[in-house]
This record gives structure tokens, sequence and C-alpha cells, in this order.
């Protein structure tokens, strides 16, 4: 039997239907991407457990007395990452509630330095049916960069259940090429420009306001976007008067509690992961209001044009609720936890010029200047070297939630696919030849 070739970049397998993952028993579902281990990290997680070993958490005592000479993460900190490497590796399409059972048969294999970079290399163990869902095993491998050892290996159980209001069927998942605009489902519209994308949030009797379809629609198009080379920026806009009021009151109707926790995990989640990681930088044209998690996609975007007209509202305190779809993450890494907290529990309207001087916002132009103004500045970023644009965007992410020594080493990592581009070469040459650099981001 010729040997299975073993894939070493990252990748994920997707599933159309939840019944599908059967044919998977025993084959790699995919390989997550590589995470740095800081001593941030490690210290939350001993805050949070009250785990406070000097071999976790003491640099000056590990560096003389650990054979590691240095500190160690904790075992379970390790283990804590398996959701997420899972989540990264496998996307069901048709899943209405997911749950984890945890991990099983677990083997410590290797330490995990500060500083490490560990990913997870998944596959499936096998599947049961259950009414209405599937329950699933899966292997996984924490492979540590650069070490033949593992960090570790374990069994991850958990159970999913369908949900049969998505039409995810055969007809769907074998029409692939299928063009957004002839979808039957028009809450999102998508337009090529040249070299960047054009998207447009379509429910303007709602005020764009977010529903399924309308987020099946954008994570179709971000997926768009990210597939095709020559698109090397996008615009997100919202038709008629506003850009987003936030999320469609009858799509939570009279749903439990239970219920909407694992619509917000489950819905918001994987479309704010589709915006901040698509490499590829994101303009949101903000015309007029983006209000509950309206807010939250407009600033999971990489930058923002705005007026004076237009504005942020977190509206969630108005209705009674807390902050969901990051909204609170998002908006404390912009200005800061007191004014963020400000923000989000007085429920007041921030106009654009407030906006703007809060940092919020990156352009302020006239009202009907906003879309104009973003497309023009999209093509001038699709000139830039694209996959420098979206290391760079990688890299700013991991900066805000990891020290300056562990930044080094992610952007050490990451640096590699950049000294491996075309873009590096035309860029060194025409440095050199003292011209103008033409890039065409690879």
């Amino acid at each position: 039997m010729e040997e299975q070739h073993i894939r070493q970049e990252a990748y994920a397998t997707e599933i159309s239907q939840l019944s599908d993952l059967k044919n998977y028993a025993g084959k790699e579902l995919g390989v997550s991407e590589w995470t740095t281990i800081s001593q941030n990290q490690i210290d939350t997680f001993a805050r949070t457990t009250d785990d406070n070993q000097w071999i976790h958490i003491n640099p000056e005592m590990a560096k003389k007395h650990s054979p590691y000479k240095k500190p160690i993460a904790h075992g379970f900190l390790i283990l804590s990452l398996a959701s997420k490497f899972c989540y990264e590796t496998v996307k069901f399409k048709n899943v209405g509630m997911g749950i984890n059972y945890g991990l099983d048969k677990v083997r410590f294999m290797n330490a995990t330095t500060v500083g490490s970079l560990i990913r997870a290399r998944v596959s499936l163990i096998s599947t049961e049916d259950v009414p209405g869902g599937l329950r699933y095993k899966m292997k996984l491998i924490f492979e540590l960069k650069g070490q033949e050892k593992p960090a570790c290996v374990a069994e991850f159980i958990a159970l999913a259940y369908a949900d049969n209001s998505k039409k995810n069927n055969k007809t769907a998942a074998s029409n692939k090429d299928q063009k957004l605009d002839e979808l039957k489902n028009n809450a999102v519209l998508f337009k090529k420009d040249e070299d960047i994308a054009i998207v447009t949030l379509n429910r303007p009797d709602k005020y764009n306001a977010v529903n399924d379809d309308l987020v099946d629609g954008l994570n179709k198009a971000i997926a768009k976007v990210q597939k095709d080379d020559s698109i090397r920026a996008m615009v997100l806009t919202g038709a008629g008067k506003g850009f987003c009021s936030g999320a469609d009151m009858n799509t939570f109707g009279n749903i439990t509690p239970d219920e909407g926790r694992t619509y917000l995990t489950n819905t918001y989640g994987p479309l704010m992961r589709n915006l901040t990681t698509l490499k590829k930088p994101i303009i949101a044209a903000i015309n007029g209001t983006a209000a509950g998690v309206g807010a939250s996609i407009a600033l999971a975007c990489d930058f923002r044009v705005m007026s004076e007209n237009s504005g942020l509202l977190y509206a969630f305190i108005n209705i009674g609720l807390g902050p969901d779809g990051g909204a609170s993450w998002l908006l404390a890494r912009q200005v800061g936890y007191s004014r963020a907290l400000q923000i989000a529990v007085e429920g007041k309207k921030v106009k654009g010029d407030e906006c703007h001087k809060l940092g919020l916002t990156n352009k302020l132009v006239e009202h009907d200047a906003i879309v104009t103004t973003a497309i023009e500045w999209a093509h001038q970023i699709a000139k830039l070297p694209t996959l420098a644009v979206g290391i760079t965007k990688e890299d700013m992410f991991h900066a805000m939630d990891h020290d300056l020594y562990s930044t080094i080493a992610y952007e050490a990592e990451r640096q590699t696919a950049a000294f491996a581009s075309h873009d590096l070469v035309e860029g060194v040459s025409a440095f050199l030849q003292k011209r103008k650099p033409k890039f065409i981001g690879k």
C-alpha cells in the first residue's frame, strides 16, 4: 500500500452533513495553526486554577533548578487548547448544538516550555449514532515545533446534533462554484471589482439586522475572498440607511437560556473568527449605525470609514443584555477598559467624530463619500504585498494577548512564509533599483 503523504501545513476538513463525518473514521481531519505558549498564558492559568508551582510561574527559580532552564506549561493548560484545535480543524455546516464531553486516555510525552510552538494533528477514531445527532471520538497529537516527541496525545469525545433547518442538501453541496449573488438567500450581496471584493449586507428593510441567512451569506463571502487569489482586499458595507442594526429579534423568539448561549457561541463565534483570521484586509464602510452585534462585526474588520452621521451603538444594555459576538473584547482593545465599559453600560450612540477621536475609525469623510472612500482605499491596499499584509494582521492579533518575547518568536515563525515569497524578491529588487515595486500578493 502506498504510504499516505503527511501534510505539514495547517488545514481543515469541512463537513457538509453531520452524518458524513462517519466517512472519515481512521483518517486525519486537519492540522491546526501553530500557537506560542507564553508566560502570560501560564500565569493566567495559574491564577484561574490556583496552581502556583514555581516550575510554572517563577522564571528565576525555573532557570536555576529546572532541567528545562525555563518555566513549563501545566499539562492541563495544553489540554485546554483541545477544543480550540478541534474547532480549527473540523468545520461542521449543519450542527445546531455541540457538547464536549472532555478528554480521555491522555498521555503526556514531552514538557512544553515557555516560547514553545504547539499545534494539534487531529484525526477521527470512531462515531456512534444517537437520536438526532452523532457521538464521535477524535485523536489529538499535540506536536511541538522542533521536537520529535509530541507534548501529549489525547482522545477528545464530543456529541453534535444536526440542525435540519439549515438546508445543506446534496444539490447545494455539489454546486460549490455557485455565485453568491445567485443564491436564493439574498441577505448578502457579493461583487468583484478588479482586485477587491465589495460585500453588502442586504436586509435594508430590517436595517440589515443579523439573522441566519445574513451570517451564512457573510461567511460564504469571506470564504470566497480567501480562496480567490486575485481578490486582495474586501469592503464591507450595508444596504440602505444603516450598516447593521444588530441581531434580528425574531431569531431569538422563545428560546431557552441554554439555547441562546448555544446559538451565540455556534453562530457568532465562527463568524468573528472568519472575519478576524481572513488573511486579507477588510475595510468596513459604516453608512449609518452599527449597533449591537453589528458593532462587533464593524470592529472585527481591520479598518473603518465613517462620517459624522455614522455611529457605533452598544445597544445590548438597552434591552437588558450584556455584550455578545466578541463586542467586549473588540471594544476594550480599541479604547481601554474604562472607556469601553462606559460606552457599553451607557448604551449611547458614539457618533463618527467621537469614534475618530477615540481611534474607533480610521477615516472620517462626508456621508456620501463613505463607500467610495472605502473602495478607493481598498484598491490602494490591494497593491501592497498581500501575503505580508496577512502576516502583519496575524502578528497584531497575537501581540494583543502575548508578551514581547513570545511575540518575537511568533513573528519569526510567520516571517518564514514571507522569506519564500515572490513579493520579497520584488521588494528588495525594486529598492536596489530605486523603482516602485510591483507586488502580486504571493
